[in-house]
């Protein structure tokens, strides 16, 4: 295949990629008002008439250290996570090779992660402006007292997220790549070819389970929505982006689902969002992710630490027991 129809072929994977994923948060909604008896939103509203609207809403600087920064790192998650998608494309993983590996994989997804604390840590007002009363947790007006934003604590959230609530994610991860011999995204899809896909395994059985409650975290969705609290935090960072910032940050969001079901589909299936018929699988992957998601998300409550942290030791512990598995 030579190097033009090769570009072509990347860009009508992203093209399917960019529409499929914004349906995505109408399903998952739409889902998710089902199993609790009620209607809910049409399909296209939370993804696609949200990110319209945001476009086209007033913009106003946020009161936030370095607000330029701040309103772009929704820009540099969009990219990170088209990144992503595009180590996932079979065309990539043959350019690249060695490049297009788990370990550029994994890096990529951790440094999405690491841009949810920058949001957290540079904001530091609700609805991005200054309020008419102090905009504090806890402290007092008296000198030397310890004073914080409300978005200290989904700053401190986020990093716990960060250093180890999505470890059974990345765990998992790596078990595909055991079974294969190897961390070269091509030669895990190479094996699968040969062998029969990873998930038909009972390491692959275990690992399905593990990644989707670890991609649950990384989603930052309930139960495991640690950064979002919503009754104590007002949805963290998140609500001092509007207009073009917020519709940006809701395709960066939608765009990172449908990437959750390309990295299981490519790591677990053996079949990588190509541009041709075989990338139903990717996209069904995805929207039943998301369904799955949404499922979880009404029935279970919002976890606290009493319940965060041994749900991610314990399944930590399975990851671990996986990976052993695959090695034997």
């Amino acid at each position: 295949m030579d190097i033009i129809t090769s570009i072509g072929y990347v860009i009508g994977a992203f093209i399917i990629g960019s529409i499929v994923c914004l349906w995505l948060p109408g399903i998952e909604k739409k889902s998710e008002a089902r199993v609790q008896q009620r209607l809910g939103p049409q399909l296209t509203s939370p993804g696609i008439y949200t990110t319209l609207k945001f476009f086209f809403k007033q913009g106003l600087k946020p009161s936030a250290i370095l607000p330029r920064v701040y309103n772009a790192l929704p820009i540099v998650t969009l990219i990170v996570v088209a990144a992503i998608y595009l180590i996932l494309l079979p065309q990539v993983m043959v350019a690249w090779g060695p490049f297009a590996s788990l370990v550029a994989l994994v890096g990529l997804l951790k440094v999405e992660e690491v841009l949810y604390l920058f949001m957290c840590s540079f904001s530091q007002s609700l609805l991005s402006k200054n309020m008419p009363f102090p905009d504090q947790v806890k402290g007092a007006k008296h000198i030397g007292a310890k004073q914080s934003f409300f978005e200290q604590i989904s700053a401190n959230r986020s990093l716990k997220l960060i250093s180890y609530g999505s470890l059974p994610f990345y765990i998992a991860l790596f078990i595909p790549a055991i079974m294969a011999g190897s961390i070269n995204l091509l030669d895990i899809v190479k094996y699968q070819m040969v062998c029969g896909p990873v998930v038909l395994s009972l390491p692959g059985i275990i690992g399905t389970i593990v990644f989707f409650i670890g991609f649950l975290i990384v989603l930052n969705s309930n139960p495991f929505a640690y950064m979002e609290g919503h009754s104590d935090v007002i949805q963290g960072p998140l609500m001092e982006y509007m207009s073009k910032s917020r519709a940006v940050y809701t395709m960066a969001h939608a765009f990172l689902i449908f990437v959750g079901g390309c990295v299981y589909s490519t790591l677990f299936l053996g079949v990588p969002p190509a541009f041709s018929v075989s990338i139903i699988v990717p996209i069904i992957c995805s929207i039943i992710l998301t369904m799955a998601a949404a499922v979880t998300s009404a029935f279970a409550p919002l976890f606290t630490n009493r319940e965060f942290y041994p749900t991610v030791i314990a399944t930590s512990v399975i990851s671990v027991i996986a990976v052993i598995v695959a090695f034997l």
